[in-house]
């Protein structure tokens, strides 16, 4: 009996059995019992998006002048009212925004957020632009 085949096979079994699909882009309900726990599907994704702008802002802050970066976004208007009603829905607990498979932040939700504009931020300006300019060629490409 060769073993190759047999070996071949559990390694195949093992990474079948291991995968999870990846979550998209996009803002996601936090499980209430935790900070960073998914919980559910996206209230919206890339797809949702109609426009996303880099901005970097410097403001004085106990006589220090800081630089920071953020992700200012807007849904598309016949998304707003879901997000709206799912945001509502949230009111006390947090939404995670998700970028590669990492929950990059987790913001309180105080109120319904009926404007479908929202704010990625991250102390990390490199992994900001990066997630910029993947969501920003992703919106391009789906008007193409």
């Amino acid at each position: 009996m060769k073993l190759g085949p047999i070996i071949m096979t559990i390694i195949t079994v093992l990474l079948c059995g291991c995968y999870s699909p990846r979550k998209k882009t996009g803002w996601y309900p936090v499980a209430s019992d935790a900070e960073t726990s998914i919980s559910g599907k996206p209230l919206a994704t890339v797809k949702d998006f109609e426009r996303v702008v880099l901005i970097t802002d410097t403001f004085m802050a106990d006589g220090k002048s800081v630089c920071q970066t953020f992700i200012q976004g807007k849904l598309k208007p016949d998304k707003i009212s879901d997000f709206a009603d799912g945001t509502g829905k949230l009111i006390g607990r947090r939404l995670a925004f998700v970028f590669n498979d990492s929950v990059i932040m987790t913001p309180q939700i105080n109120a319904r957020i009926e404007s479908g504009s929202f704010q990625i931020t991250s102390p990390d300006t490199a992994l900001l632009r990066s997630i910029y300019n993947s969501i920003n060629n992703e919106i391009k490409n789906e008007q193409l």
